[in-house]
């Protein structure tokens, strides 16, 4: 009857794959021992290599031999193999032994070699293991009918070639009171990235004004701490207050990795809910604004999440017209795919601006601002946006923070309550433009919304598209969302709309500036045609662009093009110069304003616009 198998090997030396009756090791190379397996292949490559099994008894020993897949203990985090029966998906799936049973003499090392061969679509990255050799048979013991296999083995670090990407991630931080004084805080270490981590982490925790209460490093990380691996871990705090709220924040660092979670501690559990968050928003208007979490209790700030296997997907940006959302598309991208005004409902059809990075690739759609419509123009921009949020992976309601939470913006929330699937970020734009106080309570309003509708948002984030105050993180939380996928577009691409649809709409937000408050929804740019000027030298290329510049009525002719037609020369100017940078070559820009009367109620002029 097989009671139990120990695993040893689990320390930092050769000599831990020895437990004074065998051994196994590396067989030795021209170097001299080794103390691990270092391989490095290719998919699709094998690599060949031997293992050594040395018996120091003074009997023959027959042993079983197998490559196991490797993996953190939940306890310790401790370097552990699968056992012999258990699946194996890695490098224990990949190698295959010479001999699966192998007998040594008495006081004599054997061989054994063996060829890993990794498959074509395996991800980079490493994946490690080892070569095990178990005892046959179970030794004497002293219970009759119960016997314990014992297992020596040699670690098998294996890197499969291609692009690397160490992601750290603090998870689920909590604190709990644990009699007397002393709390417990617990949290989970994820190695979200595709290679093998050394941790280091440290504990802080500050009262509600910013006041310094606790900074030390945390012992008991594992020493490696492998990919896609998780480790719940925990810490003993002596002496929290007794009466004040606190927060308390785990920072991780490993390998040019570093993640950082924060969590509300309060010694009677009455303030742990609504009134910590409260606190925790005071707290904010007195220190810098950190990354806030669907919780609000709980704030992450991640360095780039970088998952294994590479995600891409679909994120839209809706809200209330003029919510930051264009602008916000803009910086993530990190180049102008949206054209932005200070005037509303700028935006009037989605833009799809594409995020390239490391661990995956970030589709963002920028739609119209979501609106009572007061004409047919506004009905179908609306139809556009609930389209395209049944669509996609993700869904971001931006909320600007110098607005107070109204009655349109709990319109859309309430629509997105019902979206049960999808999971949803509050975003809260535009705080470059308020203090940190107006931004906590502009949090707690956005959170206690979704309570009431019955739906917890899966992050709450404030930004500042134009400071580039965490527009990084939003990325960070965003990506993990999506699905496993390969790249959607081709690297390098920014966005996927035409070139002549960015050439009319760059003539449209130049025609808006400057403009009253009642002529930019009238105005509407197609772009007829682009031809290059012929008969132009190689190197002195010239692209000619026709365009028409289109209003409601007679009457607004005359504000776009201005006194002898300064105004509408100021558009092409301003216009050309984005245009030429976008094409990167030298424009000549023909601009004509015609009527179409009532476009926006006229289905039939809506079409031939393009809506």
């Amino acid at each position: 009857m097989l009671a139990g198998i120990g695993l040893l090997g689990a320390a930092g030396t050769a000599a831990a794959a020895d437990n004074g009756q065998w051994s196994v090791l590396p067989a030795a190379n021209t170097l001299g021992q080794r103390p691990y397996f270092y391989l490095a292949a290719a998919p699709g490559q094998a690599v060949t290599d031997s293992v050594t099994i040395a018996n120091r008894t003074d009997r023959p020993r027959t042993f079983r031999l197998y490559a196991a897949d490797a993996y953190n203990t939940a306890r310790d985090g401790g370097f552990a193999l699968r056992g012999p029966e258990e699946p194996r998906t890695a490098t224990g799936a990949w190698t295959a032994l010479a001999r699966e049973r192998v007998t040594v003499p008495a006081k004599t090392a054997v061989d054994v070699g063996f060829t890993l061969t990794v498959p074509d679509r395996a991800e980079p990255g490493d994946h490690p293991g080892a070569v095990v050799a178990l005892e046959d048979r179970p030794a004497d013991t002293a219970v009759r009918g119960i016997g314990v296999q014992q297992a020596v083995a040699a670690r098998l670090y294996l890197r499969v070639t291609g692009p690397t990407a160490p992601a750290l991630a603090v998870e689920d931080l909590r604190t709990d009171r644990r009699g007397g004084s002393g709390a417990e805080v617990s949290y989970t270490l994820h190695n979200l990235g595709n290679v093998t981590l050394r941790p280091r982490a440290t504990l802080t925790a500050s009262g509600a004004l910013g006041r310094g209460l606790l900074s030390r490093p945390l012992p008991g990380l594992p020493a490696e701490l492998l990919p896609g691996q998780r480790v719940r871990l925990t810490a003993r705090w002596a002496d929290p207050p007794a009466l004040e709220w606190a927060e308390v924040a785990v920072v991780a660092r490993a390998d040019g990795a570093a993640a950082r979670a924060t969590a509300g501690h309060a010694a009677h559990p009455a303030l742990n809910g609504l009134l910590a968050a409260g606190l925790a928003l005071v707290a904010a208007a007195w220190s810098a604004l950190g990354a806030a979490s669907g919780r609000m209790a709980r704030m992450s700030d991640r360095s780039p999440e970088t998952t294994s296997p590479h995600r891409a997907g679909f994120a839209c940006f809706v809200g209330r017209p003029n919510a930051g959302k264009s602008t916000l598309t803009n910086a993530l991208v990190g180049t102008k795919v949206a054209i932005t005004s200070n005037r509303p409902q700028t935006t009037r059809h989605t833009v799809r601006g594409i995020v390239h990075r490391p661990d995956a690739q970030l589709v963002l759609v920028d739609t119209p601002g979501l609106h009572k419509p007061r004409t047919l123009l506004g009905e179908r921009l609306n139809d556009v946006v609930r389209a395209t949020w049944s669509e996609v992976d993700v869904i971001g309601f931006c909320l600007p923070a110098d607005q107070k939470l109204g009655p349109g913006d709990k319109f859309i929330v309430k629509e997105l309550a019902g979206i049960k699937k999808t999971p949803k970020i509050a975003i809260i734009t535009k705080t470059d433009l308020v203090e940190s106080k107006v931004v906590g309570e502009q949090l707690l309003a956005v959170h206690q919304l979704a309570e009431e509708l019955g739906f917890e948002w899966a992050e709450i984030v404030p930004v500042s598209a134009v400071g580039d105050n965490q527009v990084q993180l939003l990325a960070d939380l965003i990506a993990p969302m999506l699905p496993k996928s390969p790249p959607l577009y081709p690297e390098g691409d920014l966005t996927d709309e035409p070139e002549m649809v960015m050439v009319a709409e760059l003539i449209r937000e130049a025609a808006l500036e400057g403009v009253r408050d009642e002529l930019p929804h009238s105005i509407a740019v197609v772009v007829e045609e682009m031809i290059p000027r012929e008969n132009r030298p190689a190197d002195r290329p010239l692209l000619d662009i026709h365009a028409n510049l289109f209003i409601e009525r007679p009457s607004q002719k005359g504000i776009i093009i201005g006194p002898k037609g300064a105004r509408l020369k100021e558009v092409g100017m301003k216009s050309r110069k984005h245009i030429e940078a976008l094409l990167g070559t030298p424009v000549f820009l023909d601009l004509h304003v015609k009527v179409a009367k009532d476009w926006q109620r006229d289905p039939k002029q809506l079409r031939k616009l393009g809506f």
